[in-house]
Parts: structure tokens; sequence; C-alpha cells
């Protein structure tokens, strides 16, 4: 058994490259966890891995997801990817999930966003969208969250600013809360500009697809 360490700026193109590559290697995915992945040896290119994205279904889409992958033969792992999501406790709310999805629980959607896909190799690319339409529509639902998470972030950048401005007492605005300011405008910064990039990234594909398939809406 060989276990790897990994983090995906991109966690459906970058991971499903990846996966691929040990593949290609000669690695058969076994275990996956968050960060950490086990894997087996097997022949190279014995399998192939696509990674789709699940976190807008409710928990009885996924687990008919599931059943069909069952009836047509290929595994799949559960793998989390938890972004752009409101979290109380053990509940969180998805204001982009599909009707039926938007409250997510620990045993039902939570760190259940995305499914790896695995199946033996037999010389075709595998792909798991039948047609353009069906792409551009999966796309658009990956575009959903980042969208509500960039909104996210403005409000609570606009809070922040508010606070700072309006409600802090002159008393209580020590170096302390100064440098606690600026950690907070930091990291929404960061949040906000990769948000931003996925959301550009996602458009673009989406456009791109449009395009080489005429598809008009």
């Amino acid at each position: 058994m060989i276990k790897k360490f990994r983090i995906f700026l991109n966690p459906i193109e970058g991971q499903e490259k990846w996966l691929n590559e040990k593949a290609a290697e000669g690695l058969r995915l076994l275990k996956v966890g968050r960060f950490f992945y086990e894997f087996e040896q097997c022949k190279n290119n014995q399998y192939q891995y696509a990674v789709d994205y699940i976190g807008n279904n409710s928990n009885a889409q996924r687990k008919e997801y599931e059943s069909f992958l069952e009836e047509v033969g290929i595994n799949y792992f559960e793998k989390p990817l938890n972004i752009g999501q409101f979290s109380f406790g053990k509940v969180k709310y998805r204001p982009y999930a599909n009707k039926g999805g938007k409250l997510a629980t620990s045993w039902g959607m939570i760190n259940r966003e995305l499914l790896i896909l695995e199946k033996e190799c037999n010389g075709k690319p595998f792909n798991i969208y039948s047609n353009a339409e069906d792409k551009i529509q999966a796309l658009k639902e990956r575009r959903k969250p980042h969208i509500y998470l960039f909104i996210l972030i403005l409000l609570m950048g606009g809070y922040f600013t508010f606070a700072k401005r309006y409600m802090l007492d002159a008393a209580f605005m020590n170096s302390q809360n100064s440098f606690s300011n600026s950690v907070v405008t930091l990291l929404l910064g960061v949040m906000g500009t990769i948000t931003i990039a996925r959301m550009v990234q996602l458009s673009l594909s989406i456009k791109s697809l449009k395009e080489i398939g005429n598809i008009q809406e």
C-alpha cells in the first residue's frame, strides 16, 4: 500500500488529472480521505478516473446516482469539498443546491460533495457527460457555490468596514484590534481573489463549450 498527501487548488480537473497520472504509473486508488490517498500497485494504465461534482444534489439524488454507478460497473469514492456553505453544527445550509438538498447533514451530503469515479481502461475516454449541454449545466452548478461565497465575502467585508468606522468605540481601537482587522481583511482579500479566479475559469469553460457546440441560450 502506498499513501500520498495531496491538496488541490482545482479539486475537479486537477484531481482528475493527478489520479490518471498515478494510474499511468501503475497505481490504483484504494481509499481517499480529505488530504491523503492510498494506492495499490496495478498494471500501467489499467484504470482511469473521473471526478464529478454532486454538491448541489440532495442525499436521495446522491444515493440514486451511486446505485446507477454500481449497476453500470463504475467504482466510486466519496470525497469532501465543503465550499460556499453556511454551517450550523451538523447541518449546513446550501442556498445553491437543488430542491430538497439545501439542508445538508453530517449523515447525508456533508463531506460527500465529490465523487471520484473509477473504471478499467477500454481504450476510450472516460466521459461522464453525454453531450455539451450536460457538461455546461454541470459547470454552471459548480459555479454557483463560488458565486454565493463571493457574495458572502462582500457582505463580511462590508460589515467589518462599517463596524470599524461607526460601531467600534475609540477606546477599543488599539494596536491589537488593528492587527486583527488587518488579518481579517487580508484573509477576505485572498478568499475573494481565489473565488473570482474560479468563477472566471468556469465561465470561460462554459463560453468555450457553447462556442464549440454552437449552443444558444
